[in-house]
Order: C-alpha cells, then structure tokens, then sequence
C-alpha cells in the first residue's frame, strides 16, 4: 500500500501536442488574443490522438484555464470565425474538430497562399514533411497533397488596376491553367461590375 502511494507522487503528465510556429509568426495569436489561444490550448490537450477528436466541457475548459464559462464560450466562437475549430453537436455535449493553418509566403516575402487541414496528432510528422517538401520542390513526390483553402493576395497599384501576377512559380502546368484561367475569369467578372 505504501509503495502504490509513493509511485503516485511521481506520476507525471508527459502526453505533449504540438502548435505550428506559424500561428506566432503570421500575427494570429495577437489577433486572437490571450484568452482564445488558451482556450485553444486547453482543447487541443484534449485531442484523441487516434480520431483528432475532442470534447471537453465548458465547465472542463474553464476549470483547467482560468478563464469564465461566458468569456470560453467567446472565445469558442472566434476560433471557429477564425478556422481553428469546427463544432459538431453530440447529444448534449461539443465535439470540436481542430484544425491546422500553415501560410505559404512567396520568394518576395508576401502572403501567398494558406493551407488548412483537420488535426489528426497521429499523422502530424507526416504532414509537415509532406507540407514542407512540396513548400521547398513543388513536387508531393506521387503523395496527394490537399489544400482545403487557397487565398491569393492581388495587390492593387494607384490606378485600381491589378497587377500582374506571375503564375510561373506553379510547377504543375496543369494547375497553373487552371489558376490563369480562375483569375482571367474572376478579372473580367470584377471589370463588369
């Protein structure tokens, strides 16, 4: 009995999850603000590896956070605004999905595209080689990469006309069509405006 209670002295929580650097770097954890990235934090913890799956209760959130039941369900709603969470109704409790956002910047330094996926912690290496590899070659080596959300900046000179937009940089020629294609019809439908 009292070796049980020794060993229970020494019991320490050692299970970690992972937040892509990204989320400092691109100015989303300022714009979601302390309160919301705890919230976050608090969730995520709670992920099932396996399903990517998590439900903690609101009275949970709070109790591990610190932070009032009206204040966590706030902050509930700007991660969903902001892509970070989905939920789902199960009975007479929240199932959130989480979600990963990883931004493309460009050779220039400039916004070029964001990728989002469902976290799934049992498949996050893979992820991010596989994200990284393509980022570095262009090439997904036979692996299907896909990309959920794609925004492409335009930015607009002083007379309101778009400038021009270098699509080279795709290597899949078949992509890069269709890219020219969506922004010769998405210009000519803006100019009709």
């Amino acid at each position: 009995m009292a070796k049980s209670r020794q060993l229970d002295l020494f019991k320490a929580e050692t299970t970690w999850f992972h937040v892509f650097k990204d989320m400092i770097e691109s100015g989303e954890v300022a714009e979601l603000g302390p309160y919301t990235v705890t919230v976050y934090l608090v969730v995520k913890s709670y992920t099932n590896f396996s399903t990517g799956r998590s439900f903690p209760s609101i009275d949970l959130v709070h109790e591990k956070s610190g932070i009032s039941k009206t204040r966590v369900k706030q902050s509930l709603k700007v991660l969903e605004e902001h892509g970070y969470i989905t939920k789902t109704k199960k009975g007479r409790r929240n199932e959130y999905t989480l979600r990963e956002k990883v931004h493309m910047i460009d050779s220039h330094g400039r916004p070029a595209a964001v990728a989002t996926w469902d976290y799934l912690p049992s498949t996050v290496e893979a992820a991010r080689a596989e994200l990284l590899n393509f980022k570095m070659t262009g090439k997904s080596d036979g692996q299907i990469i896909h990309i959920e959300n794609f925004t492409m900046n335009v930015q607009i000179n002083q007379e309101g006309h778009n400038q021009q937009i270098n699509f080279d940089q795709i290597s899949d020629p078949e992509i890069r069509e269709k890219m020219i294609k969506f922004f010769e019809a998405h210009h000519k439908t803006k100019k009709g405006q």
